[in-house]
């Protein structure tokens, strides 16, 4: 899951998340007025509230896409303006679309996305993750996750604030938390998960 914030071409903010129509309600997903949102869409809201666009299908890799696709895919996005009247049915649909993109920006944990200076985007969030070492192995216990593509790397020690860092500082500590030679030493505590040979 990710979160993602942008201006667009007029330099507008805004923020973009994912939806999944698996967080409606079993009997309205089985309605026939909803076949067309059973892929799931692609929200988009302004910063400032006054704005609202729903994308489908939702765009492979739009999580990692540069600014430039999330743009296109803004302005390629149907507007929401209040309640839409097009079909009998319409008022229902939006009803029921309006409680899933709630339900999914509640259910979804605090989300930074950034940029590394070699050019790879990453999605930092902070996650309940199984512990695979100690005496605790199995036991669930908070994670700082960054993930890239199939990269997933986790931190078990991260500043409090982290949501407040600036890019360069989330580089910064994503850099000291993995470093790419492996033979310096490491002093903060963290695991690898999929794809760790690769590079940033």
């Amino acid at each position: 899951m990710a979160l993602r914030e942008f201006n667009d071409r007029s330099g507008r903010a805004w923020r973009a998340w994912d939806v999944s129509a698996e967080t409606l309600h079993p009997s309205t997903r089985a309605e026939d007025y909803m076949r067309d949102f059973l892929t799931g869409w692609l929200a988009f809201e302004s910063i400032d509230g006054t704005a609202k666009c729903r994308l489908i299908p939702i765009p492979r890799g739009w999580e990692t896409a540069p600014v430039e696709a999330l743009d296109e895919w803004l302005h390629a996005a149907e507007p929401v303006r209040g309640e839409r009247t097009s079909g009998p049915h319409e008022p229902a649909v939006a009803e029921a679309i309006a409680q899933a993109e709630e339900l999914a920006v509640h259910r979804r944990p605090l989300t930074r996305t950034f940029r590394y200076p070699g050019g790879r985007f990453w999605t930092a969030a902070e996650w309940m993750a199984p512990d695979a070492r100690g005496e605790g192995a199995g036991a669930m216990h908070r994670v700082l996750r960054f993930t890239s593509g199939a990269r997933i790397l986790e931190l078990t020690k991260w500043p409090a604030d982290w949501m407040s860092l600036s890019d360069e500082e989330l580089c910064a500590l994503l850099t000291r938390g993995f470093p790419r030679d492996a033979a310096q030493e490491n002093t903060t505590e963290q695991h690898r998960r999929r794809g760790d040979a690769e590079r940033r």
